[in-house]
């Protein structure tokens, strides 16, 4: 049975939108030798690549971007699945961006379209790494993300569209299936009978790492290391 490790990449491999560091990339190039590494992460894989850098990218047997919309051995892309997100979603977002109760200076770029897939952020992708703190602060008591991704679901469930917190800031949606999960479908469809070990850091429920964890737990087919940053990856990482 193959052993197949896969990794979120934001607050697992990363610091959140932040460049692999270089303690934590002279381990993990070494860690990964003889292993067969997945990355998974909805950043588009331009956003991949401001992140890790093409050294450990090239050495890892593949990346998955947009949620698995879009797979990259190496930078060749091997598959791209797109599907645009309806309007009444877009039109459900703005009106929540326009409600937002959070009281500081927000940044202008909201919306994100990938492939597959929108990032959304009611505070906006372009604020320094000091105010996406400050966001998530808040939202860790608010609750923002949360009440939107709820509110969302039961408004587009039926035209089969979901919304998960993804990162500091931000929110993932997607079309109900067509999240992390699918990677799991297309290894074992390549690599048959498989072992999966995941490292994430959203793997509680609403999060964009929940649907490929819940999958190997209820499945039975690996394990879940869910994971606090970067130096905690590290650490569980030295028990394999």
């Amino acid at each position: 049975m193959n052993k197949i490790y896969l990794f979120d990449v934001d607050g697992t491999l990363t610091p959140s939108r932040q460049k692999m560091e270089e303690s934590f990339k002279s381990f993990f190039i070494d860690w990964l030798k003889g292993k067969m590494v997945f990355l998974v992460t909805g950043s588009d894989f331009i956003k991949l690549k401001e992140q890790i850098d093409e050294d450990v990218l090239f050495m890892v047997d593949g990346t998955f971007t947009s949620m698995g919309n879009e797979f990259f051995i190496d930078d060749k892309i091997i598959y791209s699945k797109n599907d645009k997100i309806p309007n009444d979603c877009i039109l459900f977002l703005h009106e929540e961006l326009l409600n937002t109760k959070y009281p500081y200076l927000r940044g202008h770029n909201h919306f994100e379209h990938r492939v597959g897939m929108l990032n959304f952020s009611t505070v906006g992708r372009d604020i320094s790494f000091e105010d996406r703190k400050k966001y998530n602060e808040w939202d860790d008591i608010h609750h923002e993300r949360e009440s939107i991704c709820e509110r969302f679901n039961e408004s587009f469930k039926f035209l089969e569209y979901e919304a998960k917190i993804g990162g500091q800031i931000s929110i993932d949606i997607q079309k109900i299936g067509k999240d992390k999960s699918q990677v799991i479908d297309y290894l074992n469809g390549v690599y048959n009978q498989s072992e999966f070990i995941f490292f994430g850091d959203r793997t509680e429920k609403g999060g964009n790492d929940f649907d490929i964890a819940n999958k190997i737990i209820t499945e039975s087919i690996g394990v879940v290391n869910q994971v606090s940053g970067p130096y905690n990856c590290l650490q569980k990482l030295k028990l394999y």
